[in-house]
């Protein structure tokens, strides 16, 4: 017996005649990744050219989708087996380590044995095993796995693969970036004395780090203390931030602007020496600020300067958007590493 599959992509009609020796479903993809379906397992195959998506029903009653932007080309085969089903499940990089740790999983061995898998990883997207690699031996079922130490501050693409007698398959990518600095704080505010302040000024510390971990270099501890006195908040040059009652600063734009204080802008000489006229003389940020925000990178235009703008955050309505505290932590970074040349560690 014959069958014909009918299928429309990308505007084309393909007509496939099937014979009874044909057994599995073979769909190659752009970025090298392989779906195998034993025929015997697909109760049907529908093209939605609405949202461009093949869409694989099994008889099983699970749905496979794919994009049809992402389909290579097809084929059937008469091979008994197929190649595996893989996927990476979590992918968490440790700071510590400097290294990513990665849980995967083969859910169908393909109809014979797994004889490696493990995870693959670069820089550029869809890595195979011609890059850097690390096998976990052959065992069906989950695993975990781990990459090498990986230098900071870059974004890397990470896939899980397998191999048996079919050939290697790879999963669907996860990104894990890098951290660049080290800033961790001691919150010096007694939790059962104030609650509030505690919860608040410790979820506002903790994105503050992120954000500087993930986009600076700097590698500090800062003590944080609560001192009734203080009308907002303060912080001085390598020494310590302080917030006082008023909650309306006890979020992350703040802590941010106070750390920035801590590492130097508005609070160095050399720092002061490079706002001219109300304007940043440092190349670096000056060319960084205009590409990021489309401003001239000003601050006070007094013999003191303290603060910059934007994305100083001297007023909450600086920050609209999670782009606003990426963007500052750069200009943080280009003002007082690059242009000021202050230390980022001590």
């Amino acid at each position: 017996m014959r069958r014909i599959l009918l299928m429309i992509i990308a505007g084309l009609l393909l007509v496939a005649a099937l014979s009874a020796q044909d057994k599995t479903l073979n769909i190659y993809r752009t970025n090298g990744e392989v779906k195998r379906f034993a025929l015997g397992t697909v109760d049907s195959i529908l093209v939605d050219t609405t949202e461009m998506m093949l869409r694989v029903f099994r008889v099983d009653g699970s749905l496979r989708n794919i994009a049809i932007t992402t389909i290579d080309s097809m084929n059937y085969t008469s091979d008994e087996a197929s190649l595996p089903e893989v996927h990476l499940l979590s992918a968490d990089y440790d700071r510590n380590t400097k290294k990513a740790t990665c849980v995967l999983e083969i859910v169908d061995d393909g109809g014979c044995d797994i004889y490696e898998k493990g995870i693959c990883w670069s820089t550029a997207p869809d890595p195979t095993i011609e890059n850097l690699h690390q096998t976990t031996g052959g065992t069906f079922g989950s695993y975990y796995g781990s990459t090498s130490a990986l230098p900071n501050g870059r974004k890397y693409y990470i896939r899980a693969y397998a191999s048996n007698c079919m050939g290697t398959v790879y999963s669907e990518a996860i990104e894990v970036k890098t951290l660049s600095g080290n800033v961790t704080y001691t919150l010096a505010v007694d939790p059962d004395q104030y609650p509030e302040y505690h919860q608040l000024l410790t979820a506002a510390l903790d994105s503050a780090c992120y954000f500087y971990n993930a986009y600076a270099t700097f590698d500090a501890n800062i003590y944080v203390y609560y001192n009734a006195g203080i009308p907002t908040a303060q912080a001085n040059y390598h020494g310590s931030i302080g917030f006082g009652p008023n909650t309306s600063y006890m979020w992350v734009g703040t802590v941010m602007h106070e750390m920035a204080h801590y590492f130097g802008s508005g609070t160095t000489a050399k720092w002061q020496s490079l706002m001219q006229g109300g304007v940043w003389q440092g190349a670096t940020a000056q060319a960084l600020c205009q590409q990021l925000t489309g401003s001239i990178l000003r601050g006070d235009n007094n013999a003191n300067p303290i603060h910059y703008w934007p994305t100083g955050i001297n007023y909450r309505n600086e920050v609209s958007s999670v782009t606003d505290l990426v963007n500052h932590a750069k200009i943080v970074q280009a003002m007082l590493i690059v242009d000021c040349g202050l230390p980022a560690s001590w």
